[in-house]
């Protein structure tokens, strides 16, 4: 099965009307509208990639008063675990070391700034 989400913006007033025209095709599984960049999301879905393609192009974004799209396609083919791991760079290090201090101050004198409990600058 093939997913994907469509973000949509529509001219102002016309999100509802877009949001039921959008319930009556096939592929919208789901469809909701939002606050923020964009107006309206829906998730659609399809056995095969060209219909979702289709849908999209076809249908979607040729209603009236649907301003743009943007399409976010579903990984479905990525597995968990060991894949996810490789696309993801191993970015923490094995031992923590602690922080160095500002540069030509001796630990010390940089500790004793801040009252440690409190955390406010001791005068």
């Amino acid at each position: 099965m093939e997913y994907a989400y469509v973000l949509i913006n529509c001219d102002t007033g016309f999100e509802e009307s877009i949001i039921e025209q959008l319930k009556k095709m096939d592929e919208i599984k789901q469809v909701q509208g939002t606050f923020g960049v964009y107006d309206i999301i829906a998730e659609i879905e399809s056995k095969k990639p060209e219909k979702l393609k289709e849908a999209i192009i076809g249908n979607i974004r040729k209603l009236t008063h649907v301003k743009s799209t943007v399409t976010l396609f579903g990984t479905g083919g990525i597995d968990t675990g060991e894949k996810m791991a490789e696309l993801i760079p191993d970015i923490i290090p094995e031992e923590k070391k602690p922080l160095d201090g500002p540069a030509g101050m001796e630990d010390d004198e940089y500790d004793n700034d801040y009252d440690d409990e409190s955390d406010e600058k001791i005068k």
